[in-house]
């Protein structure tokens, strides 16, 4: 399994890799035959704008922005509806051959079967518009070989209880800040850091990767640095 060098702050690190992304929801009840088109363009107009509004606020320029639209369809009386994704034309114009073949392949794919042979009626129950604001991601580092010596980054040793022995054992105690890429570890051992600590348990092994995480494996499975 892989340890991540920043662990604990594992969530907020991945929010810097997202986008922003918001969700718009309108009830819209109609039966696809008798869909009133200029209520439809109406709303999706209205979400859009509201998205726009959200993510420019947020600071994300025009040519930033990405828009989306799903409808929530169902049978009729059918207890569920199905969310599909849908072209922005094809909800404005009414589109209704695009429309329901998304929705009968998407209910096949959930379901397992459709009614589209019954010819069964089917009704437009939510429109929606999916928001998303392209952000900036940071860059990732792949750091250059050191070789499997980590003798440098050991700071001692100390007591620590050994699940395998069921007892307290002396182990090295290294510091993670100073390991590098290919630096490999034989446990049982200690890995420190300001903001978390990783043990190693007497079954295991572990290596340090090109960006830094850990790599721990059981010593009867060695696995190379490049390798994972």
């Amino acid at each position: 399994f892989i340890v991540p060098r920043e662990s604990s702050i594992f969530c907020a690190a991945g929010m810097l890799l997202s986008d922003l992304r918001h969700d718009f929801v309108r009830s819209c009840v109609a039966s696809l035959d008798n869909l009133d088109r200029a209520r439809l363009a109406g709303l999706l107009d209205e979400m859009v704008n509201e998205g726009k509004a959200t993510l420019g606020s947020e600071k994300i320029p025009p040519d930033r922005m990405r828009f989306e639209v799903l409808v929530d369809m169902r049978y009729v009386k059918q207890y569920h509806e199905v969310t599909c994704p849908a072209s922005l034309n094809a909800v404005r114009s009414g589109d209704l051959e695009s429309l329901l073949a998304g929705f009968h392949g998407e209910h096949n794919r959930l379901y397992g079967y459709s009614l589209e042979d019954e010819g069964t009626p089917v009704e437009l129950i939510n429109l929606r518009i999916r928001a998303t604001g392209v952000t900036d991601k940071p860059a990732f580092v792949e750091e250059s070989a050191a070789g499997s010596n980590s003798e440098e980054a050991l700071k001692g040793e100390r007591p620590v209880y050994v699940p395998e022995a069921e007892c307290y054992q002396s182990v090295s105690v290294f510091d993670g800040h100073a390991l590098q890429n290919g630096n490999r570890i034989v446990g049982p051992a200690v890995l420190e850091q300001v903001n978390t600590a990783i043990f190693v348990s007497g079954d295991f092994d572990c290596f340090v990767d090109g960006r830094g995480s850990y790599v721990v494996h059981r010593k009867d499975y060695r696995v190379e640095p490049g390798r994972v």
